[in-house]
């Protein structure tokens, strides 16, 4: 659908109308001179940030006159480095610094706003080679928790810009940098400017900014404040088969025209040099999915006399956009519409004279803006963030909690939903995180949450009521803090009825408390008689063990659940005990959970989540005559297992390693969503710093690190070993030890590296999926199973890296499901980049008809 308003809208500066009318008799001159002096002292609705500069240090950028201020006070402190450049001193000042972030994934800017007031938001990035590698980073751009843009730079020494238009639905906003394995993520500016709200109209989301030019001028000067009051940038450009016109009248869109087109702009125009010319831009939309906003400005620069006349019509690939419309003398006409197009290819955008119209077409400036759907969980991510200050929370918590879903918070879990609904947070865990004073009461808006873990912290007072009013809670643990009081009553029903599994060590002052109504774990403690009931009398099993059966089980409530029944040996023991234990410990969506247990006598069982699909083995077995997996089914199991096996290595405290991490041990639910399970060898590592444990080498053959087996060190890079060869069975469809009837058994790594080596891509994948999948995603797979098999482990890759490239891999294949990173396209000709005090590129993708070169 495509719509057009014309304005001119509201008067402006309504109290000035006198000394304007006054200023306008005394001719063009005085007036512009007015208006330099008025917006050189109007600032307020400015806030400019450089990147890097000292802390508490301000000044006043001498080309522009703007006042710009330190980043320190809005982002905890990072890496500061200073532009190297041999001409740094021609750059505007906010160029010569930039804010570097060599730590952590997501680094966010939180800058306080006017809740409802429409901004024009613009960071900036100039490299300078400032760590003297020449090597350009490449990362992403973040508002809040939704994608704005890629930022790619053109070279070392030219300004790259992100712009945006955005109305803040609360009163601050973050600015985040995301580090995508490409580089180290920078800044050199943040600047924001209030506009009309009644400009640039998005009826639903934001405007991010795809090109914006000036027509008329033939320069490569870009104007900016204070000749614009909003300080936009407007380049120019000479078109060969277009001519300008000028005039030195004042135009002023203040008096007429909220967008505030400035004069220095208005003042000239494009028109055709043959005189039946249209005026064509052709244009090549960044995203085919997205929806665009187009504004034109036109003002007639020449006086018409009696027989002259200039009409145009606006069409845009040969349908009227709008028009016939005459631009009027002096005064400024923005014209814009909204256009839907999905058709990947060019689009024209003509204006043409019509009917008896005497002149050719002009063009003054005109802007196109990709609208941009960004939204927020307000509630959830308020109450977040107020736990996060009530209770001093030292985490790199920066943000939306649960958006976007890869860079979702440490210690929490988000169910993410197929429809339009929004993320909610299902899972937190501040254990051992140095909390003090009383539960924040803002927990109490976190209505999805399941799991809630406030243990060995030092919260003092009563346990509030009001957790026992979070209608989905299952899991609370409160143990090993200072409470004082009773258990409210609400929570002590809801144990009993079997709704919530709650752990809690009482100090001396507890009262009223019978320690006999509470599990001393957080799973459900079952009897024998129990257990037999939930089986059938153990009639069906659906898995078997190195340590015991597991049998399908049924609650009362008619929830289906795996029950493991381990041997009574005292290796099964204690690999029962260790399971528990951690499975207490440790909550994630990619790992199992466990329901509860039975510890009677002999009888040693574990209750988990029944996993509708079985384990990842059954699935890759060749012999078993069900539907093959797909690429993207493999894929997207890598993934899931990679984030559980990321929460184990770098989410819990202290890390926990595995240890026998392998496709039997990997389960998949009805949506095929990867689980990894068996956690009776698991091994947590003394501390954080702790590098390895000495240990006997325990594991499955096939699966087990060399280097720990020769060695006898456990650590996180035994686990990638392992996961690296659960990654080349996904990928060949064949077990870790193929067994062929005609040749003697060999390890998939050996089979695998001649074959990657030559780089024969297809004939490495499973032979059931071929033509089904992309080369690109399967060659980048197999390269991240052998740099995770390497024979040395400090030559394998943390898990954080190996999850981040398996999700390319999976944004490889499904382009259409992943948040699109919308890049600008390079310039053919030097003449591309058009600069004022320093060399500017534009973030566009506007192609003219006279030649190749694409913007």
């Amino acid at each position: 659908s495509k719509f057009a308003k014309c304005f001119p809208s509201t008067t402006m500066w309504r109290t000035l109308k006198h000394f304007l009318l006054f200023a306008l008799q005394l001719g063009g001159f005085a007036l512009n001179l007015m208006l330099l002096v008025h917006c050189q002292d109007d600032q307020s609705g400015f806030i400019s940030i450089d990147c890097g500069l000292g802390k508490n240090s301000r000044y006043i950028e001498k080309t522009t006159g703007i006042h710009y201020i330190s980043d320190e006070s809005f982002i905890d402190a990072n890496e500061s480095r200073v532009v190297i450049l041999n001409d740094q001193r021609d750059k505007m000042q906010p160029y010569w610094s930039l804010r570097a972030f060599p730590k952590g994934t997501r680094n966010c800017y939180k800058i306080n706003v006017t809740r409802g007031t429409k901004y024009l938001i613009r960071a900036s990035f100039l490299y300078g080679n400032y760590d003297d590698q020449y090597r350009l980073p490449e990362f992403q751009l973040h508002l809040g928790p939704n994608l704005w843009d890629s930022v790619k730079l053109e070279n070392v020494s030219t300004v790259t810009n992100k712009e945006l238009i955005h109305v803040p639905p609360r009163n601050y906003i973050h600015v985040c940098l995301v580090n995508t394995n490409k580089g180290v993520p920078f800044v050199s500016a943040i600047e924001l400017r209030t506009l009309h709200n009644t400009t640039y109209e998005a009826h639903a989301g934001s405007l991010a900014l795809d090109s914006r030019y000036d027509t008329g001028q033939v320069s490569k000067r870009v104007y900016r404040y204070p000749d614009d009051i909003y300080d936009r940038f407007w380049y120019g450009y000479d078109r060969d088969e277009w001519t300008q016109l000028n005039t030195s009248s004042a135009i002023d869109s203040r008096d007429n025209n909220d967008y505030e087109t400035p004069s220095v702009v208005m003042t000239t125009a494009a028109t055709p040099k043959n005189v039946n010319d249209s005026l064509n831009i052709f244009w090549l939309p960044s995203d085919n999915s997205a929806k665009y906003h187009v504004y034109m400005h036109f003002s007639e620069l020449q006086k018409l006399q009696v027989n002259q006349s200039r009409q145009l019509t606006i069409t845009w690939n040969g349908e009227l956009f709008y028009g016939p419309f005459a631009p009027k003398y002096l005064f400024v006409n923005s014209i814009y519409g909204l256009t839907d197009w999905s058709r990947g290819q060019f689009i024209t955008l003509s204006i043409s004279e019509v009917g008896n119209s005497t002149l050719p077409p002009i063009l003054n400036a005109f802007e196109i803006y990709m609208v941009k759907d960004f939204s927020e969980s307000l509630l959830e991510t308020n109450a977040i963030t107020n736990i996060k200050s009530a209770h001093n929370i030292k985490r790199n918590w920066q943000g939306d909690p649960c958006s976007p879903q890869v860079y979702s918070w440490e210690g929490l879990n988000c169910t993410y939903y197929e429809n339009a609904q929004q993320p909610r947070i299902t899972s937190l865990n501040l254990s051992s995180s140095g909390l003090t004073g009383e539960i924040s009461p803002s927990i109490s808006n976190l209505t999805m949450i399941q799991t809630l873990d406030l243990s060995n912290n030092k919260l003092t007072g009563s346990i509030p009521e009001f957790l026992s009013h979070l209608p989905k809670l299952a899991v609370l643990k409160l143990d090993k803090n200072n409470f004082t009081g009773s258990v409210p009553k609400g929570l002590i029903q809801r144990r009993k009825d079997g709704f919530l599994s709650f752990s809690c060590l009482m100090g001396e002052m507890m009262k009223n408390f019978n320690k006999n109504e509470f599990l001393e774990s957080q799973g459900q403690r079952f009897t024998y008689s129990e257990i037999v009931k939930i089986t059938n009398n153990f009639a069906s099993i659906i898995g078997r063990g190195g340590f015991g059966k597991v049998y399908l089980g049924t609650l009362k409530n008619e929830i289906q659940v795996a029950v493991k029944l381990l041997g009574s040996s005292r290796q099964g023991s204690k690999e029962f005990q260790n399971e528990v234990v951690l499975l207490m410990s440790a909550h994630h969506r990619n790992l199992v959970s466990l329901i509860g247990y039975c510890g009677e006598g002999d009888t040693m069982a574990l209750v988990y989540d029944y996993m509708a699909n079985g384990n990842l083995e059954q699935h890759i077995s060749s012999d078993v005559g069900k539907n093959v997996l797909t690429w993207k089914e493999r894929l997207q199991i890598a993934v899931d297992a990679a984030r559980g096996l990321e929460y184990l290595h770098n989410g819990c405290k202290p890390p926990i390693v595995h240890r026998d991490l392998k496709t039997s041990n990997i389960l998949l639910n009805e949506k095929l969503q990867a689980k990894i399970a068996d956690f009776g060898l698991s091994k947590g590592l003394a501390t954080e710093s702790v590098t390895h444990v000495s240990t006997a080498a325990k594991g499955t053959f096939g699966y087990l690190d060399p280097e720990y087996c020769s060695t006898g060190h456990l650590n996180k890079k035994s686990d990638i070993y392992s996961f690296g060869i659960v990654l080349l069975e996904l990928i060949t469809g064949r077990a870790a030890i193929i067994r062929d009837l005609e040749q003697l058994p060999i390890h998939i790594c050996q089979w695998v590296r001649p074959k990657f080596e030559r780089m024969e891509i297809e004939s490495i994948v499973d032979s059931r999926i071929q033509g089904t999948y992309l080369h690109s995603s399967a060659q980048k797979a197999i390269e991240i199973a052998m740099a995770c098999v390497s024979s040395t482990a400090i030559q394998r890759p943390d898990i954080t890296v190996v999850f981040n490239d398996l999700k390319e891999c999976l944004e490889i294949e499904m382009p259409s499901e992943i948040t699109k990173i919308t890049e600008a396209y390079e310039s053919d000709e030097s003449d591309d980049t058009i600069s004022s005090s320093g060399s500017i590129i534009k973030t566009s993708h506007i192609r003219f008809e006279s030649n190749t070169t694409r913007w």
